[in-house]
C-alpha cells in the first residue's frame, strides 16, 4: 500500500504523509492491529516522527478518520430538490471500510468514527416529516442507513449472484436504483414494499390505519 520512494521533507509534508498514511491502511486493518510503525513506514517516514507530531498513534489514528469522513461528505450528491442524498451508493469504499472494522474491533468510539451525513439524513428527515414523533424517524433513518453500509460492503459478493454472474449490468444498474429507492422511502417514512416494486407513490405509513 505504501505509495512509493517518495520521501516527505519538512513538517507540513510528513504530517500529510502520515494522515494520509493512516487513511489507507484504516480501509484495510481493524485499528487495533495498525501499529505506529506501519503507518511510518507506509508514510515514508521515521517512527520517531509519530509521536513527535501526534503523540503516538490513536491521534494519529483519529487524524486518518477525519480524513475518510471528510473525503466522505466531499462527495455528497444532491437531490432532485438541492438537498443532500444521505444514500449515495458505494461513493467512498475506504470509508465504508474503516468503518466496518473499527466498529467489528470494538474500536469505533475510541477511535471516534462518525458517519457524516447521518444527522444531516436525520436533520432533513425531520424537517420533511414534521409533526411525527422523532424516535420513528431516527428508527427509520437508521433501518436506511444499516442496510446501505451492508451494501456497500457486500456489493463484490452479492453483484454477481443477483446480476447473473455480474455480466447484467443493466440489471446491476436497476438493484443499485432499486436499493436507492427503497432507502430512500424509509428514511421519508414512505411504504418500502411499494418502493421495492419500483413504485414511486407517495403512500405514508403513518397515515395507514390499523
Amino acid at each position: 500500500m505504501t505509495t512509493g520512494s517518495f520521501s516527505p521533507k519538512g513538517a507540513d509534508e510528513v504530517r500529510e504523509a502520515l494522515v494520509a498514511a493512516a487513511a489507507r491502511l484504516l480501509g484495510h486493518l481493524a485499528p487495533k492491529r495498525i501499529s505506529g510503525r506501519a503507518l511510518a513506514e507506509e508514510a515514508g517516514v521515521n517512527y520517531g516522527l509519530v509521536h513527535h507530531y501526534f503523540g503516538g498513534k490513536e491521534a494519529l489514528l483519529r487524524e486518518g478518520f477525519d480524513r475518510l469522513t471528510e473525503s466522505y461528505a466531499a462527495g455528497e450528491e444532491l437531490d432532485a430538490s438541492g438537498r443532500v442524498e444521505p444514500f449515495s451508493l458505494l461513493r467512498s469504499p475506504e470509508f465504508v471500510r474503516a468503518l466496518a472494522y473499527a466498529s467489528l474491533s470494538g474500536e469505533a468510539d475510541r477511535t471516534h468514527v462518525t458517519h457524516p451525513t447521518l444527522d444531516l439524513a436525520v436533520e432533513q428527515t425531520l424537517e420533511t416529516r414534521a409533526g411525527e414523533d422523532e424516535t420513528e424517524v431516527r428508527v427509520d433513518v437508521g433501518i436506511a442507513t444499516v442496510f446501505h453500509l451492508a451494501r456497500c460492503l457486500f456489493a463484490t459478493t452479492m453483484d454477481p449472484w443477483i446480476a447473473r454472474g455480474g455480466e447484467d449490468r443493466v440489471l446491476a444498474k436497476e438493484v443499485e436504483e432499486r436499493l436507492a429507492l427503497i432507502l430512500r422511502s424509509l428514511s421519508l417514512g414512505l411504504d418500502p414494499g411499494t418502493a421495492a416494486r419500483g413504485e414511486r407513490e407517495p403512500f405514508r405509513r403513518s397515515l395507514v390505519s390499523d
